[in-house]
């Protein structure tokens, strides 16, 4: 379980009492002291990622993390042979552990680390895994601020009685690591922002990367205390506390941000004997902004807890997409598939944390020869199964593959809310959103999304005529009781009898009158069967004869005519085998006793028989 220190000071003696006394609320609180008091002054978050453009990169490919990595800058070189007199310009752990340093040639750290793996830097991993990190905050926070090198700031102000259940699965969690019997008191419960933080380590590591979360009252505080590692919670008004006893090396003043000022800045503090932050406070602000400039002058702001910049939060993203740049042009299906499998899996990811799912797929596929190939996806359902969605995709690239090798894959999914259903006591269940949107979805990968829908009729006047719509099935309803006025119904007085019986009259009566009309029943032949007729003089049929039935023509009606626009495409098979949408239709019976509907198809002067009465 990870720790949640104030300040990094040297175990030494007696100083155990004093970190434990710092992470203690005031006298007479309960753990909810600081959510209190964050609700009061501002609390910020920061979720860092050490070594970003490397975590990104490992993100991408996940085989590299056990192996040591370099990064370079190859200058748009997709292929990164040939490169042995360039510079590594970010080191992993594993490679530095076997004496790869930033500034080796690539020649020469090959030669230091055995099976070293150089890639080159992706601008498009490093952009992917940012909007990742954006998610998991937008996850807690809405008001979120992306940063630089792999950080993200969000506002945990009015948050915590949002995240209260965190706090819970912290104590659950402790308790079964520790062996803690239920009975433990809740004083020992994780604080708001303490389960906060663990979570957001867990969510991070889920999208495949490793990161640190520092809380704080200010942003720069709280980014000093990410870049501790772990956890780190601040309380509020102990900021000097924790800033004390800081090394200047957390800083980064030497990181390139701020020119050849930063470096210069830091070697000019080292030559006074400033080692830490809490040193620096002891300056007057005057006279070191007049030596050292303004950088300084932020730089003793910040140790003495006084800088204060506000968050200024970002829109949210409308779509979600993930970027790879492939080192060499790909033109098989089953290696664009491998591919693509750990890219939707990962945006698969991100909308579970934002409690989305896939409404539909935007597939830009980056050609040899610097042409371009984009495509969409439509889905019948919103659906998070990455398998599903692969399914999806790999058919349509089969129906129309690429002209020419892919070398850049870019995957942008357009959210959709999940459909919800509200179970029903009295009413028979409907079946599960997420596997009924699975089922559509797997549906369509082996039909097609244009032969997945449900049958609607058509706004014509024509008979039978339909359309294929959208599957949404509506929830089963239970029949709603009829409500007492007034305590009628229970009461049993003679009134409530009196209205009762008069409601069995009433329905006495209706049924009386239904018997005594004759119901006709009509079932309908569907396609309509082709029969010959044969006609007077004047187009009234005479006699019939089909299949299965036939005789002469008793009785006739009609005709009715039905002229409209064509309903079915000439240049169909299919379809001119069924009657076109100029009809007269006629109701006969026939000398052996049977009703029939029959249809004549004022195209083609052919006849059909449409139904059949009962």
């Amino acid at each position: 379980m990870i720790e949640r220190r104030i300040s990094p000071k040297p175990i030494v003696a007696g100083t155990a009492e004093v970190m434990r006394d710092a992470l203690l609320p005031p006298a007479g609180h309960g753990p909810d002291a600081y959510a209190n008091a964050s609700a009061a002054n501002p609390r910020i978050a920061c979720i860092l990622v050490a070594d970003f453009p490397l975590a990104a990169a490992m993100r991408q490919s996940p085989e590299l993390c056990d192996r040591p990595l370099v990064l370079i800058d190859s200058a748009g070189r997709r292929n990164p042979t040939g490169v042995a007199n360039m510079e590594c310009r970010f080191v992993s752990a594993h490679a530095r552990a076997r004496g790869v340093r930033a500034g080796m040639t690539v020649a020469r750290a090959r030669a230091t680390a055995a099976g070293l793996a150089v890639m080159n830097r992706s601008t498009a991993a490093e952009a992917s895994a940012a909007e990742a990190l954006v998610d998991v905050a937008l996850s807690f926070s809405p008001l979120v601020e992306a940063g630089a090198n792999g950080e993200v700031y969000l506002d945990l102000g009015g948050l915590e009685r949002l995240h209260q259940r965190l706090r819970v699965n912290s104590r659950r969690e402790g308790m079964a690591s520790a062996g803690a019997s239920a009975s433990s008191s809740p004083a020992e419960m994780p604080d708001a922002e303490t389960a906060l933080a663990q979570e957001a380590l867990g969510r991070v590591a889920r999208l495949g990367m490793e990161a640190a979360v520092g809380v704080a009252s200010s942003k720069e505080v709280a980014l000093l205390a990410a870049r501790c590692g772990g956890a780190r919670v601040i309380a509020a008004g102990r900021e000097k506390e924790f800033l004390n006893w800081l090394p200047l090396d957390l800083l980064k003043l030497d990181d390139g941000a701020g020119g050849n000022d930063g470096a210069e800045l830091e070697q000019t503090l080292a030559r006074w004997g400033i080692r830490r932050l809490g040193e620096l406070t002891r300056l007057d602000i005057r006279a070191v902004g007049s030596r050292l400039g303004a950088r300084a002058v932020e730089l003793m702001r910040i140790a003495r807890g006084e800088c204060r910049t506000p968050l200024i939060a970002r829109r949210t993203a409308e779509n979600f997409a993930e970027t790879i740049e492939l080192e060499w042009g790909v033109d098989s299906l089953e290696a664009m598939g491998f591919v693509m499998r750990t890219m939707i899996e990962r945006v698969v990811e991100r909308l579970k944390l934002r409690g989305m799912a896939a409404g539909e797929v935007a597939l830009a596929l980056e050609l040899d020869g610097r042409r371009r190939d984009i495509r969409r996806v439509a889905l019948p359902a919103p659906t998070n199964e990455a398998r599903t969605l692969l399914a999806l995709i790999l058919l349509n690239l089969e129906a129309a593959p690429p002209a020419a090798a892919v070398e850049s894959i870019r995957i942008t999914v357009e959210p959709r809310a999940p459909r919800a259903a509200q179970a029903d006591m009295f009413a028979p269940p409907c079946p599960a959103p997420e596997r009924l949107h699975v089922m559509l979805a797997r549906l369509a990968a082996l039909c097609g999304p244009d032969r997945v829908g449900t049958l609607m009729p058509r706004n014509s006047h024509l008979p039978g005529a339909v359309e294929l719509g959208p599957f949404a099935p509506r929830p089963a309803i239970a029949p709603t009781p009829v409500p007492a006025q007034n305590g009628m119904a229970s009461s049993g007085t003679a009134s409530s009898r009196t209205a009762s019986s008069m409601d069995r009259d009433a329905m006495k009566s209706r049924a009386a009158a239904d018997t005594t009309v004759t119901q006709l029943a009509v079932r309908a032949v569907r396609p309509p069967h082709q029969v010959e007729v044969l006609c007077a003089r004047g187009g009234t049929p005479e006699f019939v004869r089909g299949a299965d039935f036939g005789g002469r023509v008793v009785s006739c009606a009609g005709p009715w005519r039905i002229a409209m626009a064509a309903f079915h495409p000439d240049n169909d098979d299919e379809h001119r085998r069924t009657p076109g949408s100029a009809r007269d239709y006629y109701d006969v019976a026939l000398e052996d006793g049977g009703v029939y509907r029959l249809l004549r198809d004022l195209r083609s002067g052919e006849w059909y028989v449409d139904g059949i009465y009962d």
